[in-house]
């Protein structure tokens, strides 16, 4: 009788473990646009891993043409945690944010 009741609190510690791994899961806004005054839209995906971070990928190439990715990443973020970094690329401003909060990669929160 004692091995069922061990089996039993390894399945609950379990549950437990997979639920609080599903609440503590951070929501990112995943899309991206092509257009000046389009959103990336209102699609979320749920990260996976503790490290990773939402980031949001922008280009300004003229007046119409406005560049936009966001999505989930580890990687990518390993320079810019809760930052943005600016730049040019062959005389277009590029700008790459990183943040750890549920859907803190969008349009206004760059």
């Amino acid at each position: 009788m004692k091995n069922n009741n061990k089996t039993v609190y390894y399945i609950i510690f379990f549950l437990i473990g997979l639920v609080i791994i599903s609440i503590d899961s951070l929501t990112c806004y995943n899309g991206y646009r092509l257009l000046s005054g389009r959103s990336i839209g209102e699609e979320t995906e749920d990260c996976e891993g503790s490290m990773a971070y939402c980031y949001n990928f922008t280009a300004e190439t003229g007046a119409m043409l406005n560049v936009m990715k966001a999505g989930c990443s580890t990687y990518r973020c390993l320079l810019s945690r809760n930052k943005c970094i600016s730049t040019e690329f062959q005389n277009v401003p590029v700008k790459f944010c990183c943040c750890n909060e549920d859907r803190c990669n969008g349009d206004d929160n760059r």
